[in-house]
């Protein structure tokens, strides 16, 4: 699958839709995206299927000259981007995460999902925090995040 990038209106701001990977390809895509932005964006990354070095590189060009006078939010980050927020500072810039997701897995039934960690709803306030127990859909029984909490949540630490 390739990338796409859409931009939608809401209110005042422009969301950047981003689906595909954040690859090699990903500058050919974004440097348009610069002039298509206003003053408040949200960057949503719930289709972002991985991430590589050199979409990596590619990336924080992107932020450097997008939050040059502009209000940055990422939602919906995936584990993906939040291991990149994570290891690589730059990665977020400016940008203020509003919401991650975090992959859990059920030791009774196998079952696998995502959890929505949402800013002034259930997100941490810190990487020490903990996030209480998530209960699988499928049989009820506690799940497990795929992370460590404190490894996971360490960005908003860095905050």
């Amino acid at each position: 699958m390739g990338i796409t990038l859409n931009v939608e209106k809401k209110g005042e701001w422009d969301q950047l839709v981003y689906v595909g990977p954040i690859n090699e390809d990903a500058e050919v895509h974004l440097k348009p995206m610069l002039s298509a932005l206003g003053a408040n964006v949200i960057i949503n990354f719930k289709k972002v299927e991985s991430v590589n070095s050199c979409g990596v590189r590619a990336w924080i060009n992107f932020m450097r000259e997008v939050a040059k006078g502009r209000n940055l939010i990422f939602e919906e980050c995936t584990p993906e981007i939040v291991c990149q927020i994570n290891m690589i500072p730059n990665f977020r810039g400016s940008a203020k995460v509003k919401s991650v997701y975090a992959s859990y897995s059920c030791g009774q039934c196998d079952n696998q999902t995502w959890v929505l960690f949402e800013e002034g709803r259930n997100l941490p306030s810190s990487g020490a925090d903990g996030v209480g127990e998530q209960k699988c859909e499928k049989c009820g029984s506690a799940m497990e995040m795929e992370e460590l909490e404190d490894e996971f949540f360490a960005w908003l630490d860095a905050a």
